[in-house]
């Protein structure tokens, strides 16, 4: 059987995401990892600064908060570890991640679909443009936005760690980028893992606070963005996927 590691990204000060975590996989008998996970507030704020001037901006509205900088860069350190373990791929879980029972039946046979070279969501989402359908997982042109739950090759990990090397948006958006970072990604049929953060203290990822007349502002320049968006980068990232994808998976 193909090996894996469990790891889940929890903030030093996040201890009750931690201890619901870790009691979830003690009752599920699974081993897991902790990963810690950094904190946008306690970056350098020379590094903020600079890594907001990255942002890409067509390719999310508004610009980031410090809490999704940190998240971003915790996924670059935690592909850098799973490019180097032992086992065949990661299981990378965020602290407040539901998981069924069901997954790890279903593990095995989901593994066997996969090579080193893969990723698969596996929050069951939808995509755009479902172009290769297995048993247990689906492929989809541009995958859904989400980071809950993920299983990651090592050799994927190893692909994403060397290609998106730097921010230019939050991490959920950058994984869309196929063309960028040359990973296939796979989504699970089936939903096995939800967001439990509503029961355990709302997210972690911190938002700026802003003037009210900002945020109006912010809203009002939304569907401007939206348009520009869909007639510029959403098309030219769906052909650059598309074609990419048919080159190298088929």
């Amino acid at each position: 059987m193909k090996s894996y590691k469990a790891y889940y990204i929890n903030l030093d000060k996040s201890t009750d995401r931690k201890n619901f975590m870790e009691k979830q996989f003690k009752e599920l008998n699974i081993p897991l990892t902790r990963f810690p996970g950094i904190y946008g507030k306690e970056l350098d704020n020379e590094l903020l600064k600079k890594t907001k001037q990255k942002h890409h901006l067509l390719t999310h509205y508004p610009l980031p908060n410090d809490g999704e900088i940190g998240l971003t860069l915790t996924y670059f350190s935690i592909w850098k570890k799973i490019a180097r373990q032992d086992e065949d791929f990661a299981i990378v879980l965020e602290d407040d991640a539901l998981v069924t029972k069901e997954f790890f039946t279903d593990l095995k046979n989901i593994l066997n679909e996969l090579s080193l070279d893969d990723f698969v969501d596996i929050s069951g989402r939808k995509g755009v443009l479902n172009y290769d359908d297995n048993e247990y997982t689906n492929t989809f042109v541009i995958p859904p936005l989400q980071t809950t739950g993920q299983i990651i090759g090592k050799e994927a990990a190893k692909k994403l760690y060397s290609n998106l090397d730097h921010y230019y948006s939050p991490i959920d958006v950058m994984i869309q980028d196929i063309f960028k970072h040359k990973v296939k990604i796979n989504v699970a049929k089936k939903q096995y893992v939800s967001s439990n953060d509503k029961n355990i203290g709302g997210s972690t990822i911190q938002k700026n606070r802003m003037h009210i007349s900002k945020k109006i502002i912010r809203e009002i320049f939304r569907p401007i963005w939206q348009l520009t968006s869909l007639l510029t980068y959403k098309p030219f990232r769906f052909i650059k996927n598309e074609v990419f994808g048919f080159f190298s998976f088929f």
